[in-house]
């Protein structure tokens, strides 16, 4: 039976608790907040409750519980790769190529094939042997499209001011102040940039576009090369994250991008209840006030189809608020069809992520109608409740629905560890293959990194039971001793590319290249784009193919 301790115990306890070390504690912070609210409660009910009733948490006094380090966790970081049903092609180290969210990444002229990473890009031609190029010229990561009106291959890059990240020198994230003045304090540019990259050895800038000059800028964005860009955005100060990783949420903005030296923004959404001053809204919500969960948007919409093109559909994920299907018939006001929630309370974790809605075809037929959402885990060593990626049913806007979980990762038989929370760093689902790719796609396979525990390949034919079928765990990078070396994992993005079957997944220490027989025999030579996933994208991308390859390799070299 659950004992509730004396006013004198508590008081005991906490007092205990404030004399440990010589830094605040996370819950020594915000406990002066709690308790000046429920101070407050409990002097507007004088004479209505009695003195001995309960007008805060009994256990969190409205903070999160602290959730120790699991007794099974390592002491160093495992150097051992695990691999099954995949094989590696090619590693290349110092250079991870960025992707996901559910971003477009490859630029391709002819035989030659470009992933953007480490600030310039990787020459991904011949599979066995990736070069880098031109390292470090390009600001910030993100889409990659060829625009048809302007016959131009455009890059537009995420600004952003950094994160608030909790850390041994600042444990409680944004609810330290100096590390939240600090952070505010950014001055550099929050919003996008845009280059002509049309020459990737010249990238080309063509606008600074600032969203705000407070806020957050944008975290991950969508442009498919057409009208219109859709940001994850943060334009001011008043947009609310209950989570220690950043002092501000963002929202959805829409941008013209017609001419991409001259953005001009559309319209703006958010959830309601996600502004301050909202209260009323945000109080319906279970997580309200927790200082745990993500009350924000992570990674822009999907539109499968171009609003000038008479699309009218998105999907995005806004974290602890759902995955929203918003309705884009009217492009300056946008407004939500319907929304889904994740069905168990939770704290910590960004619930809904990646929105990957599934290119299918008719020998597919279960999987029209399928969008797969991922989350993303936040605290290192499972300090968060588990989640797990879901599939959803879409065919009716208004009511989405979750119908199957992907089943969580095992560790390997032969890992020093029985399970990815030993591992050490975060354990949980992060990016999906990119939604743009080169070939035909194969609407049952889905690829998703999983931080600490890698690259896992997974089969949705049957989209209420996802099966995995093949994984990669490489080994870990970083210095124990260094925290912010290896908290985060270690495997962050992927890539596919269909027609030749390879995969191509980014780590904190580099870029593997891998296949797998879940997607047929790999094509390691260079190999010309015949078609990209989403055929109205990239349309006319090679009509002025150069009689010479000029980007590190000479024609004969490129077969």
């Amino acid at each position: 039976m659950l004992k509730v301790r004396k006013d004198s115990e508590r008081s005991a306890t906490n007092s205990k608790k404030s004399e440990k070390g010589t830094g605040l504690s996370r819950r020594a912070l915000l406990k002066s907040v709690a308790g000046a609210a429920a101070g407050a409660a409990a002097a507007s009910l004088t004479g209505a409750i009695g003195t001995r009733a309960q007008v805060g948490g009994l256990y969190t006094y409205n903070e999160p519980p602290e959730i120790p380090l699991p007794m099974g966790a390592l002491s160093y970081l495992d150097q051992k790769q695990y691999i099954h049903n995949m094989e590696i092609h090619a590693h290349v180290s110092g250079t991870s190529i960025s992707g996901g969210e559910p971003l477009m990444a490859m630029w391709a002229r002819g035989k030659q094939r470009l992933l953007p990473g480490g600030g310039g890009f990787l020459d991904v031609s011949e599979a066995k042997n990736p070069v880098v190029l031109n390292k470090r010229v390009i600001q910030g990561g993100g889409t990659v499209t060829y625009n048809t009106k302007i016959k131009k291959w455009i890059m537009m890059c995420t600004a952003a001011q950094p994160l608030t990240s909790a850390t041994p020198q600042y444990p409680h994230g944004q609810y330290d102040k100096e590390l939240r003045d600090k952070i505010i304090a950014y001055k550099g540019l929050r919003g996008i940039r845009n280059y002509d990259i049309t020459d990737p050895t010249k990238p080309n800038m063509l606008q600074e576009y600032n969203t705000g000059v407070k806020g957050n800028g944008t975290h991950h964005n969508f442009y498919d090369g057409g009208q219109y860009a859709f940001l994850d955005c943060g334009w001011d100060d008043q947009l609310r994250l209950e989570n220690h990783q950043r002092p501000f949420s963002n929202a959805l903005m829409i941008v013209d991008m017609s001419d991409p030296a001259n953005v001009k923004e559309v319209s703006r959404w958010w959830v309601p209840g996600q502004r301050l001053g909202e209260e009323a809204e945000y109080k319906k919500y279970r997580f309200a006030g927790d200082h745990t969960s993500w009350t924000s948007n992570h990674g822009a919409i999907t539109v499968p189809k171009r609003v000038e093109d008479g699309g009218t559909v998105g999907y995005g994920g806004f974290g602890a608020f759902g995955m929203y299907v918003m309705d884009l018939s009217d492009i300056k006001h946008p407004k939500p069809y319907g929304h889904v929630q994740y069905e168990f309370d939770t704290f910590g974790t960004i619930p809904f992520h990646t929105c990957l809605p599934i290119t299918t075809d008719a020998a597919h037929p279960r999987l029209q109608n399928i969008v797969v959402a991922s989350h993303e885990s936040l605290e290192a060593d499972c300090r968060e409740n588990y989640h797990t990626p879901y599939v959803l049913d879409v065919k009716d806007p208004r009511n989405p629905k979750i119908i199957g979980f992907f089943p969580r990762p095992a560790a390997p038989p032969d890992a020093p560890y029985t399970d990815f929370c030993f591992a050490r760093g975060r354990f949980g689902s992060h990016n999906t293959h990119c939604w743009l790719q080169p070939g035909v796609t194969k609407p049952n396979i889905v690829a998703m990194t999983w931080f600490n525990a890698g690259i896992r390949l997974f089969d949705i034919s049957d989209p209420t039971a996802p099966k995995e079928v093949a994984w990669f765990v490489p080994p870990r990078d970083g210095d124990i001793n260094n925290f912010d070396s290896w908290w985060r994992g270690t495997t962050e993005n992927v890539f596919i590319e269909w027609d030749r079957n390879l995969i191509w997944i980014g780590t904190h220490e580099g870029t593997y290249c891998l296949s797998s027989p879940a997607l047929g025999k790999p094509v390691l030579e260079p190999t010309k784009v015949q078609r990209w996933s989403i055929p109205f994208c990239n349309v006319g991308w090679d009509s002025q193919t150069p009689a010479t390859f000029y980007l590190g390799r000479g024609l004969s070299q490129m077969g």
